[in-house]
């Protein structure tokens, strides 16, 4: 049970456009515990969720609900999808490594390319679609002899991924992510070696020299074709596709850097080893710490953007969706009184907004109860703003069934609503 306490300052309604809530998706695999190593969205609006040495998850309603889509037992660390909605997946056991393809958005797999490394114990990876129609991808393998000795292999396709080439291998550690530059370079972030840099489409990398050679977490295009790359430490940020950088920011966090991703509006996340999320809305320049929602023993492994929506893969918990949840004015005139509006989606699972008005800044609670009357949950308790509002409920914890909401101002009832809860 989640208490949300809605008291804030009238200045903070006005100008915090950066609080949010994180809201759990509907759950994966049976008890809601996935290992969410990737999750990406194709161009239909479908989202996958890879669940380690589960399979990959698909959801067709922005994670409301999850099917196994395919892959089951595969320790997916990467999907991608291409412009034109081609599926891509990269998995290992201890004694090979895959690149899966899908060209019919999930229903069926195959393995497009299979290699043999006896006691592979790495893993991770990347692949970005060229304007050519070519795709590059790579992976990390443990080469041996021991297990910190790990090397990266990079393979290109020329056939929509239907098979595979490899290119090169580099002793340099871990991928820490690939992206493409506006002038059509591969950017690829290693553990060993900082940036590397190709110029003909993976056949040969060199070392990006305005980068130091340091353990890189993740590379990324934003949508303005802003260049980022987050080493352990923080995030940097390039304007002319890669030939410099600088620093964006500071996260306020002393743990080490696990993630990093822009959505569709340009709005940045990064997430750190100690469970922290932050976030940016001006490129980097300012960042706002927005755990509300997450859970304390927690961390985001990935990202992903669907239509400006931000979805989280954690390390124990499944994905997580960003919700804004500060208040908002859905017009230039005062309500002229008080209404408590219908939640939405419902029925819902396990989520749902609940939209409310109020006249003049009041004392507000916004309080949910079961069908016997049982308060389950205090969505708000505090002072409030006079304007349109929205609170969300999680009831994650609570059993299938019909449930009552109650708005009330300065201690009197406004208004009751029922809502179904269908698991």
């Amino acid at each position: 049970m989640r208490t949300l306490a809605v008291a804030f300052s009238l200045l903070l309604f006005r100008t915090a456009l950066s609080q949010g809530i994180w809201m759990p998706t509907g759950p994966m695999s049976q008890g809601n515990n996935d290992i969410v190593y990737s999750v990406t969205a194709d161009p239909d609006g479908n989202l996958y969720a890879s669940s380690w040495t589960v399979g990959v998850y698909k959801s067709t309603n922005s994670g409301l609900n999850w099917f196994l889509s395919g892959l089951a037992g595969k320790r997916v660390s990467f999907i991608a999808s291409s412009p034109s909605g081609l599926l891509f997946a990269l998995s290992k056991t201890v004694d090979s490594s895959f690149i899966h393809r899908s060209t019919d958005q999930g229903a069926t797999w195959t393995d497009a390319d299979r290699r043999s490394f006896p006691l592979n114990y790495a893993g991770g990876g990347g692949i970005v679609f060229l304007p050519d129609g070519s795709i590059t991808a790579a992976y990390s393998v443990t080469v041996g002899p021991t297990i910190g000795n790990v090397g990266v292999f990079v393979f290109r396709s020329t056939d929509e991924g239907a098979s595979w080439q490899q290119t090169v291998r580099m002793d340099l550690g871990f991928v820490g992510g690939m992206a493409l530059t506006k002038d059509g370079k591969i950017l690829m972030g290693t553990s060993l070696s900082g940036v590397i840099r190709s110029t003909n489409g993976g056949l040969s990398f060199t070392n990006l020299t305005s980068f130091p050679p340091i353990f890189i977490k993740t590379v990324l295009k934003a949508p303005d074709n802003s260049v980022y790359v987050s080493d352990a430490f923080g995030l940097h940020r390039s304007r002319d596709n890669g030939a410099s950088f600088t620093s964006v920011g500071s996260q306020n966090s002393t743990a080490n850097l696990r993630s990093a991703a822009a959505n569709s509006n340009g709005d940045l996340f990064i997430s750190t080893d100690d469970g922290k999320i932050f976030l940016s809305t001006n490129r980097g320049d300012n960042w706002a710490q927005v755990n509300s929602g997450f859970p304390s023993n927690s961390y985001a492994y990935s990202f992903t953007s669907l239509r400006g929506r931000m979805f989280t893969g954690s390390n124990n918990s499944g994905v997580f969706s960003f919700e804004q949840t500060t208040g908002f004015s859905v017009s230039t005139s005062l309500p002229a009184g008080y209404s408590l509006g219908q939640n939405y989606p419902n029925p819902f699972n396990p989520a749902t907004a609940i939209p409310f008005s109020i006249a003049r800044e009041s004392l507000v609670e916004l309080i949910v109860y079961d069908a016997g009357g049982k308060k389950v949950a205090t969505l708000a308790n505090g002072k409030v703003p006079a304007g349109s509002h929205v609170t969300h409920f999680n009831a994650g914890n609570l059993p299938s069934g019909i449930y009552f909401y109650s708005l009330f101002a300065d201690g009197e009832r406004a208004d009751t609503k029922k809502c179904f809860l269908v698991k």
